[in-house]
């Protein structure tokens, strides 16, 4: 078959055509982001597993390469969990990762592919929610920017947002059936749509099964959503469901709380070191910087939300209802748990909502766009951008370059220090100090080297943040830690090196009659953690590990 090509068409019109095309498409900034963290994680070996990834990937790690599952690095803080079971936290993430880590090997690149692929799974699932809605593309453009915002997924959130998207994604598509619309075109009627709830609830309950805490602003979201579709789109509630959402995680917790206590025991003893309630407290700046810096979409919408709320009716919005419930409830949802974080909870609880401002601002800015002079046409796919929202969208944008400074930094400083000391090199150098550790002697690492460290059957590897039971307040904890433990090293990455160690050995240096120590930082390139003026503004970017030796006496 011959294709006809019109010679009358020159080289910028056929650009211009192919531009075109390729911004009518939803995905295209969505897969920009999926590709620059692939490239991130193939080239620089970014993001670097935060102190937290193996406090949750340790037991799977021990259990292929010891068999036992238990996670021996947090055993002086843990006994139960670090000796006999870990069951310090919701089981279902340590699954997967088994399922992953039997087939593609217990090491730190191996997570981190695997929490690449489960944010890929995210991206797809939040353009599968645009897409029911019949988002234009401009907006889901947008929104696309603060993706960057998220630069840390290695813990079990990764899974746990993509269940809670899951769900998202059902009520979509169980509201759209149940009132019988889908963007102006009838379905199977008012009662439909029963199917999609149950998968609802199901994922739901996979959600909380994987992460309380982001299970749990998952959980708001829908009852948010499903009670405002009940008074506003008279919808019949969902008795047998939304009951079904809340009865199986109260019975599996009361199954394990009476049925086995041990492993409760070893759950209320991490609770109890690591409370996510603070008690009501006063926000402090970084605090508040923090959240702006996280979720600056987010409080946009909050602040903007209700302007264009009043002049709905004026616009009319035919065909727009789902995405007005979809937007409050998630904007409500992520405010709850914002507004936590700065009064009740810990402060790095706003981090959960950051899946959300996707949601949020695509949803705004195709409600506001409806307002506008210009209106709204849902058949529309050409991504041009109505009249009155070009103020906005830059003003959008801006706050995404804002929480995307990390992501920044990662970019440029991260590359910079991967071409200094490489993944493949930072591992090499802390196998080659284990392996010169006398046996039967202890070592303390940083969550990112205990990857390599579990290999070793001959030294105790002990994580740096769970050298012993943590206590609120405590000042000299790691200085008393480290004379109890009487490591023959300490691998650090610089990260934590600067944020937590740097004066705990400055401090066991003025003590000669105890230990000599020799601390080795084999970064020729400084790492951005090494600047006290930007270490909370780009950090943990750099595999160059500090190697601290100790000589007791």
């Amino acid at each position: 078959m011959v294709l006809a090509v019109d010679k009358e068409i020159s080289f910028p019109t056929l650009s211009r055509l192919v531009t075109r095309r390729i911004l009518e498409c939803r995905g295209t900034f969505f897969a920009a982001v999926f590709l620059w963290k692939l490239a991130l994680l193939v080239l620089t070996a970014q993001p670097v597993p935060s102190n937290d990834a193996f406090f949750y990937d340790g037991p799977v790690v021990n259990l292929i390469l010891h068999g036992k599952y238990c996670n021996p690095a947090l055993a002086p803080a843990l006994p139960i969990s670090g000796t006999e079971v870990f069951c310090a936290y919701p089981p279902l993430y340590q699954l997967v990762l088994l399922g992953w880590m039997s087939v593609f090997g217990a090491s730190a690149m191996s997570a981190m592919v695997l929490h690449l692929i489960l944010f890929g799974i995210c991206l797809l699932l939040l353009l599968a929610i645009f897409r029911e809605l019949k988002l234009p593309a401009w907006p889901v453009h947008v929104a696309a920017a603060f993706l960057l915002v998220i630069t840390f997924h290695d813990r079990p959130d990764s899974l746990a947002h993509v269940f809670g998207l899951a769900a998202v994604y059902a009520w979509v598509r169980g509201h759209l059936s149940r009132v019988g619309i889908k963007q102006g075109e009838a379905l199977e009627g008012a009662q439909g749509g029963g199917g999609w709830i149950w998968s609802m609830a199901a994922f739901l309950i996979l959600g909380l099964a994987t992460g309380l805490q982001i299970g749990g602003i998952y959980f708001l979201l829908i009852w948010f959503g499903v009670v405002a579709a009940c008074l506003f789109c008279k919808e019949i509630f969902p008795f047998a469901p939304m009951s079904a959402l809340v009865l199986i995680p109260v019975g599996l917790i009361a199954l394990v709380a009476f049925g086995f206590p041990h492993l409760w025991a070893g759950f209320a003893e991490h609770a109890r070191q690591t409370p996510s309630l603070t008690g009501l407290r006063v926000p402090r700046l970084a605090e508040l910087l923090k959240m702006v810096r996280t979720v600056p979409g987010i409080l946009a919408v909050a602040a903007l939300l209700p302007v264009i709320w009043t002049r709905r009716r004026q616009a009319g919005q035919a065909g727009l209802e789902s995405l007005w419930l979809l937007t409050l409830a998630c904007t409500l949802a992520a405010m709850a748990i914002v507004g936590a974080s700065m009064f009740v909870l810990t402060p790095n609880s706003v981090f959960f909502a950051s899946h959300l401002q996707p949601l949020i601002v695509a949803g705004y800015l195709t409600l506001a766009s409806s307002v506008t002079a210009s209106g709204y046409d849902p058949a529309r796919r050409i991504p041009a951008m109505p009249r009155g929202m070009r103020l906005q969208t830059v003003g959008f944008l801006t706050l995404a370059l804002l929480g995307a400074v990390r992501a920044i930094g990662m970019s440029t400083w991260g590359l910079a220090c991967a071409t200094d000391v490489n993944y493949s090199s930072g591992i090499h150098r802390v196998r080659a100090e284990i392996d010169g550790c006398p046996s039967k002697s202890t070592v303390v690492l940083s969550s990112a080297f205990l990857y390599e460290a579990a290999r070793h059957e001959k030294i105790s590897w002990i994580h740096s943040d769970w050298m012993a039971p943590a206590q609120r307040g405590a000042t000299t904890m790691d200085f008393e830690a480290l004379l109890s433990l009487r490591p023959a090293k300490i691998l650090l990455t610089q990260f934590d090196y600067f944020r937590r160690f740097e004066t705990v050995l400055a401090r066991l240096k003025l003590r000669p009659d105890l230990v000599q120590l020799e601390v080795t930082n084999t970064a020729q390139i400084p790492a951005p953690d090494s600047f006290p003026a930007i270490q909370k503004v780009v950090q943990h970017i750099s595999w160059a590990p500090v190697v601290v030796t100790l000589q007791w006496r």
